[in-house]
């Protein structure tokens, strides 16, 4: 019974379930009046002809395949007529007030996000632009659905003018709010995504920015454990806090410019390469891959002498993916101490999870390093156009 009753207030709630009901409820009651009152007998008649005839009779369509020959049919008929037309504009306005409530509320950032191997970039600022162009473009080209997702306490009239600019259309989608809002992240299919990346909150102070920071790491990792989490900090005190909330890769603001500048005190020309090296999405002339199984087996002469020969990559760093450690792993199986160890904390009933290895990477690595204990490669692209630096000052190199 109560049942029932939250059944029938959900409805009347509801303009566009009431007007469905009274649909639904005009058709079955004409059909089974219309089928006893004009079929009855009848053996070429069934039940679905008096709903179709129902049906037709309502939305005042009219094929006339079907007609009443009885008083008592027509008398159905012409009630069906006088209550039909109201009805199934009330359907027809409050399905388009529905549709348009939808499209608002997307337009705000306020429904959820189904999609999925999208990038998640958490916070808003200055940097925000390049990197959501960035993320697009680097995606796959057949990938269907948002290709990045903003999760932002951004207006919509900002956002609008944010993705008018950057012209990605249906790749770039939108969720308001404050990403350290569990909620609100949410919305956003964090356990589905591929990568995410937190920037700094514009306005704060350096230590507020970064609690900011925090919070959001901490949010997303308890809704994606696995997804890749990278994010950006204005303290270098900063860096080990988020290590330990789950962030995968931490960069200081203006670390990489501060270091650039370094290089450029050394020789001009050493600019030129970062920047090519960093380029664009999809310009740039560095790349990383994982290895293949037989490439595993190999030392690192012969891989580079084989990617060399093959397409014309050149190796130059290997890396190692950001990994669960096991206490067993440290233990020697030979040692009682050791064994000792391990049977405790299997009495215990603990899984031997003492922590986590983070992301590593080995540049120009000697010859004859074993490739078996990494993951994956990074290489420079083959060819493409010289770019000519920009003039230096007279004196300096280039």
């Amino acid at each position: 019974m109560n049942a029932a009753v939250a059944l029938w207030r959900r409805l009347l709630a509801s303009p566009l379930a009431t007007a469905l009901a009274l649909v639904l409820l005009i058709l079955l009651s004409a059909s089974a009046a219309f089928y006893f009152l004009e079929f009855a007998g009848s053996s070429d008649k069934t039940y679905f002809d008096a709903l179709w005839w129902a049906m037709v009779t309502l939305s005042t369509v009219g094929y006339g395949d079907i007609v009443p020959t009885t008083v008592a049919g027509r008398l159905v008929g012409m009630a069906i007529m006088a209550t039909g037309v109201g009805v199934m504009a009330a359907l027809t306005g409050n399905l388009a007030s529905v549709l348009i409530e939808r499209k608002n509320r997307k337009r705000q950032g306020l429904l959820p996000v189904k999609t999925s191997d999208h990038c998640l970039v958490l916070g808003v600022n200055a940097q925000a632009p390049e990197l959501l162009r960035a993320l697009a473009a680097a995606a796959p080209s057949h990938k269907r659905g948002p290709a990045v997702v903003l999760v932002a306490p951004l207006t919509p009239e900002d956002f609008a003018e944010m993705a008018a600019d950057l012209d990605l259309g249906e790749r770039l989608e939108f969720c308001r709010g404050n990403p350290a809002h569990e909620p609100t992240l949410g919305r956003a299919s964090p356990a589905t995504a591929r990568s995410a990346y937190i920037l700094s909150q514009d306005g704060l102070s350096p230590e507020d920015a970064d609690q900011q920071t925090l919070l959001a790491a901490l949010t997303f990792r308890g809704l994606a454990p696995k997804v890749r989490l990278c994010a950006e900090a204005l303290l270098e005190t900063s860096r080990k806090p988020l290590s330990r909330a789950g962030v995968d890769v931490t960069v200081v603001r203006g670390e990489l410019a501060g270091r650039a500048l370094g290089a450029m005190g050394e020789h001009p020309a050493l600019w030129h390469f970062l920047e090519r090296l960093l380029g664009g999405a999809g310009h740039r002339a560095m790349a990383a891959r994982t290895f293949a199984a037989e490439e595993k087996e190999l030392v690192w002469s012969q891989l580079v002498a084989k990617a060399m020969a093959a397409d014309g990559e050149m190796p130059v760093a290997v890396f190692r993916l950001r990994r669960d450690i096991d206490i067993r792993e440290l233990l020697d199986a030979d040692s009682a101490l050791d064994q000792f160890i391990s049977e405790l904390f299997a009495a215990y009933g603990q899984d031997g999870h003492i922590g986590s290895e983070g992301p590593s990477v080995v540049v120009n690595p000697g010859d004859g390093l074993d490739l078996g204990g990494y993951d994956g490669l990074i290489f420079l692209r083959a060819g493409g156009p010289e770019r000519k630096p920009a003039a230096v000052a007279e004196g300096g190199g280039a």
